[in-house]
């Protein structure tokens, strides 16, 4: 999926594997799984590289994938900033 462009971000895994079975694959309660996703850089190279050998994603894919989601996640955080200035 990822060499077919199906998977470009790191959310993007989610849409094809359940969330509550990574995170517990990986030892991480789902309420915290569910915090990291949503900002990224909160996740060790470890548990990435450990998300990508469950998605059979080598460790530059995955690190491919977690810096597009960083910029998404930057991105999406500086509008919202934006929207709030007074």
């Amino acid at each position: 999926m990822f060499n077919d462009g199906k998977i470009q971000s790191f959310n993007d895994i989610f849409g094809f594997i359940p969330k509550t079975v990574v995170a517990t694959d990986i030892g991480k309660k789902v309420d915290r799984f569910s915090e990291l996703m949503k900002r990224i850089e909160g996740f060790t190279l470890k548990d990435l590289f450990l998300i990508g050998t469950l998605c059979d994603l080598t460790e530059s894919q995955m690190l491919k994938l977690a810096e597009k989601e960083y910029l998404l996640q930057k991105k999406s955080i500086g509008k919202q900033k934006e929207n709030h200035k007074v």
